[in-house]
């Protein structure tokens, strides 16, 4: 037995030439129900180690940690209980016992990664034009435990900002052949600002400015859509600020159709 109290480590032999042990008296001596000097003994074991308590001992070098149980001395070892139950009780004193012990082990075996069971949010910004066509998006995320990862995400068409895309935790082994646990991760589209259309819906609006000449006279406007498309509309003669124009089914894509085109006039003198 090794005995680490005191600060320093200290070794102990049982038994040994002459009876030394580094115990007074040798390591069993004064201990209840043994006979040092190699006398006879009961218990089917010869020698001097046929009849002893090993709980008693524990209990005394543990500086009299009470008898945390019954039955299972040295000599009961033939029962199949051992001295385990004893071990996890006396480890208990240590912090937690031998199955505790056992559970950290099995936990330090885990693979290297585990963020905890938190889940990941990342934004993946759109524009329209990938939006009403459809596109495939590549991103890498840095974990701090894991390292890199690469999602690929296609983005379907018609698709409105706050859509999520998820994905659930993953492993992988990395370049230095150990195996690694990503978490579960979630993508949310946002749109990026458009320079001349606002999505409100699945229709567009586009805020067009016209002189006091071409309110008075209309005019032919032309209007390039997120499809690729150009829409080529005139506005009315007489048009005035506030009055709009409603182009029915040139808007973003739905499952039924599309939505429209709405053109807000501003005159400006």
């Amino acid at each position: 037995l090794r005995q680490m109290m005191g600060g320093g480590t200290q070794t102990f032999h049982f038994g040994g030439p002459g009876g030394s042990s580094g115990f007074p008296n040798g390591m069993f001596g004064g201990m209840p129900g043994f006979t040092p000097g190699g006398g006879p003994a009961s218990g089917g074991v010869g020698g001097d180690y046929a009849n002893f308590d090993l709980n008693e001992i524990l209990r005394q070098m543990m500086g009299g940690v009470p008898n945390m149980g019954a039955g299972n001395s040295f000599g009961g070892m033939g029962s199949g209980q051992g001295f385990g139950n004893d071990f996890d009780a006396y480890a208990s004193q240590f912090g937690g016992g031998g199955q505790g012990m056992r559970q950290r082990s099995r936990r330090q075996r885990q693979p290297n990664g585990n963020s905890g069971g938190k889940e990941y949010t990342r934004p993946v910004y759109c524009s329209l034009e990938d939006i009403c066509k459809g596109c495939t998006k590549k991103l890498k995320v840095s974990f701090p435990l894991s390292g890199e990862k690469i999602y690929t995400i296609h983005i379907r068409s018609g698709w409105k900002e706050g859509t999520k895309i998820k994905f659930p935790s993953s492993r992988t082994t990395n370049d230095h052949g150990m195996e690694v646990e990503f978490p579960p991760i979630t993508f949310v589209v946002k749109e990026k600002r458009h320079p001349f259309l606002r999505r409100e819906g699945n229709d567009l609006h586009w805020r067009c400015k016209l002189t006091e000449q071409q309110a008075k006279k209309g005019a032919k406007l032309k209007l390039p859509l997120p499809d690729g498309s150009t829409l080529e509309v005139s506005s009315e003669k007489g048009t005035r600020s506030g009055e709009q124009l409603r182009v029915e089914g040139k808007g973003m894509p739905t499952k039924t159709g599309k939505g429209d085109v709405v053109i807000d006039f501003v005159v400006e003198s």
